[in-house]
């Protein structure tokens, strides 16, 4: 892995990977859970014991895991996950930015629009662009996570600093804005431990991620 000349970037990386680690977890809780072992893989991965002391979601996701135990209650959650935010029906947390930042309540509005530009500055492309939103929450967690990646293979300073500031941008005009909304409503409107206790942490985490990147960036500029 290459390094900055003044020892910068080793003392970055356990922060780095930190954040990945935990950027890919939040990733894995908001995806479908299709077969029991992708679960129980999840409650080995994340270790959310270490969380239960300090943050009500991780205690919620901790109980959560401790107690799955059957094929059933993994095909509860399948079921809940329709119902929240696939459907068929109404869909109950809608997991795309335009929709809670849309006044109307659309879809492929102008954020959807932003989003695809950013990830198109990348090289990146959602396979499915033309016919679904590029906003959907799992897209723009994955992004972020695409952003960490690069700044892990950085070997320069000045590349950190860019890195960071767009991971800084992305969180303030993008995640932070709309996420609090859809966590709400997850909260609201789901009886599920793992849903409730997935929500809670993501708004956490990513107001907590965004202080922590505005403390990295200034004391990069004060190096």
């Amino acid at each position: 892995m290459a390094t900055t000349d003044n020892g910068i970037y080793p003392q970055l990386q356990p922060y780095l990977l930190s954040r990945k680690n935990f950027y890919q977890i939040l990733y894995s809780l908001f995806l479908e859970p299709n077969d029991e072992e992708s679960l129980f893989h999840l409650g080995r991965l994340a270790n959310f014991g270490d969380l239960k002391e300090f943050h009500e979601g991780g205690r919620i996701l901790a109980s959560f895991f401790e107690q799955l135990n059957s094929k059933e209650k993994v095909y509860m959650e399948k079921e809940e996950y329709l119902r929240l935010f696939i459907g068929p029906g109404t869909i109950v947390a809608p997991p795309w930015e335009s929709y809670f930042r849309s006044k109307e309540r659309l879809l492929f509005e102008e954020w959807t629009l932003q989003i695809r530009a950013l990830y198109h500055q990348f090289g990146l492309q959602f396979i499915r662009e033309s016919n679904e939103p590029d906003d959907h929450l799992l897209l723009e967690l994955e992004f972020m996570i695409y952003l960490l990646d690069l700044t892990l293979s950085a070997s320069d300073t000045v590349k950190i600093q860019e890195l960071i500031s767009i991971q800084i941008d992305f969180l303030t005009e993008h995640l932070t804005i709309w996420i609090p909304d859809f966590c709400k409503r997850v909260i609201e409107y789901t009886n599920s431990r793992l849903y409730l206790g997935a929500a809670m942490l993501l708004e956490d985490f990513l107001n907590f991620d965004l202080t922590s990147l505005l403390e990295v960036k200034e004391a990069l500029v004060n190096v």
